[in-house]
C-alpha cells in the first residue's frame, strides 16, 4: 500500500534547561502542569508515548473566540506528533508538529474526508520563545489563532471535556524543513477529554507578549 494511501487514515480517531520538563506518564486525563521557565500554567494531558499536550487560554476566553497557547513536548524518539481539535480526523482543524535540525516545524492541515489531510490557512501557528530540541526531547511552544471555532464548532473555555485527539510516529516526514511535506501513517494515536477550563490564567496576554518579545531577540 502506498505511503498517502497509508497517510489517509492518520488521526483517524484523532498526535537544555530551558525547555519544559519532559513528560512523565500518566493516564488518560488532564490536569494542572506549571512551566517554571515561564511562569504560564496550562491544563496538561501526557499519552501513553509520554507526548505531553499542553493548553493555556485567557481566563476571560468566551466560547469560540480566544487564542490558545500551546505546547507540545515529545521525546526525541517521535519523528512527528499531531493533534486533532474536536477530537477526529474529518473536518476539524489538524496540527502536526516535528523537529528539524534546533528548530520545530509546525503544519496546519485539514481533511473533508479520511483522505491525506492537505496543508490549511485555517489555523495560525505562530512559533514562539522555548521552542526546540535538547538530548532527549523536543518542544513546541506555539500561539493558536481560529482554534477555538470552525464550521458550527466553538470550543467552551469554562468546560471540563473539551474532545482532542492525537496521534505519532517514530517516522520523520519525506521533508523536514518544509511544513508542507509529507509524512508516513501513524504508529499510535488516541483520543481524550481535555478540562480547558483548568487552562484559564489570568496572564495570558503578558505571557504571549514576553514569548513573543524573547522570540524576537533570539533573532
Amino acid at each position: 500500500m502506498r505511503v498517502s494511501q497509508l497517510a489517509a487514515t492518520l488521526l483517524a480517531v484523532v498526535g537544555n534547561a530551558a525547555f519544559a520538563k519532559p513528560a512523565q506518564p500518566r493516564d488518560t486525563v488532564s490536569a494542572k502542569y506549571c512551566d517554571a521557565s515561564t511562569d504560564i500554567c496550562y491544563s496538561e494531558f501526557i499519552s501513553p508515548e509520554k507526548i505531553a499536550y499542553r493548553f493555556a487560554i485567557p481566563d476571560n476566553a468566551t466560547a469560540g473566540n480566544f487564542d490558545i497557547l500551546l505546547q507540545i513536548v515529545a521525546p526525541k524518539t517521535v519523528g512527528w506528533a499531531g493533534l486533532a481539535w474536536g477530537g477526529v480526523m474529518v473536518n476539524n482543524p489538524l496540527l502536526v508538529a516535528w523537529p528539524y535540525q534546533s528548530t520545530i516545524i509546525v503544519s496546519s492541515r485539514k481533511a473533508s474526508a479520511r483522505t491525506y489531510p492537505q496543508v490549511s490557512n485555517d489555523v495560525s501557528y505562530k512559533v514562539l520563545a522555548g521552542s526546540g530540541t535538547n538530548a532527549t526531547h523536543w518542544t513546541l511552544n506555539a500561539l493558536a489563532q481560529g482554534a477555538s471555532a470552525w464550521g458550527i464548532t466553538k470550543l467552551d473555555p469554562k468546560s471540563s471535556a473539551v474532545p482532542f485527539a492525537y496521534a505519532q510516529s517514530a517516522s520523520p516526514p519525506t521533508n523536514p524543513a518544509d511544513a508542507a511535506s509529507r509524512f508516513s501513517m501513524h504508529q499510535s494515536k488516541g483520543k481524550w477529554s481535555h478540562d480547558l477550563a483548568s487552562g484559564r490564567i489570568a496572564n495570558f496576554t503578558s505571557a504571549v507578549e514576553q514569548l513573543f518579545k524573547t522570540e524576537e531577540e533570539a533573532k
